[in-house]
């Protein structure tokens, strides 16, 4: 039995050797990767899949923004990414309750905006549409024409030309200033 359930801190290795085992080590090369570095996923968007206690598969929003290239304005986005399922386990349902669970959870929390670099075959049943290439870029220029997008129709589509989307700004830990005597 599958079983969804929020991922763990201790999760972390068994979640990398998941996305190894899915996509390959050359994954970190991929245009999404450059707006993960130095970037932490939404806690409380990162979901994994357990079949007993083996984990086999992950999904995790990252804060990103689209930034207008002419203006400077930037809106808020996630990042969806990566959805990854053990391959024994890949065309079995898996992959759909995750991003199921996944967008649910940020259209509670709010989030109107989710990007992601994936096939359109599978994400259209989801709500995503494509990017065309033109408007908008990733870091590097990369994987533009499988830029997808999932926004509700009662909020502005994305700008359409000339934007790039970027992480979102990490927030500072601020740390208290000793008192000197």
């Amino acid at each position: 039995m599958i079983t969804i359930d929020r991922e763990r801190p201790f999760d972390g290795a068994a979640i990398e050797a998941l996305l190894d085992s899915a996509f390959g080590p050359e994954r970190v090369t991929k245009s999404s990767y450059a707006l993960r570095e130095n970037n932490h996923p939404v806690p409380s968007l990162s979901f994994v899949a357990r079949q007993d206690e083996r984990l086999v598969g992950t999904i995790r929003f990252w804060p990103i923004q689209v930034q207008d290239m002419l203006s400077g304005r930037r809106l808020d986005a996630l990042l969806l990414g990566p959805l990854a399922i053990a391959p024994d386990l890949q065309g079995k349902g898996t992959g759909g309750q995750l991003m199921a669970r996944g967008v649910a959870a940020a259209n509670a929390e709010g989030h109107q905006r989710i990007l992601l670099v994936g096939d359109i075959g599978y994400y259209s049943k989801f709500g995503f549409e494509p990017v065309l290439p033109r408007y908008i870029t990733l870091p590097g220029g990369k994987d533009a024409r499988r830029l997808l997008v999932r926004q509700p129709a009662t909020i502005s589509s994305l700008p359409t030309v000339g934007k790039l989307v970027v992480p979102a700004p990490v927030p500072a830990i601020h740390m208290p200033v000793p008192l000197v005597a």
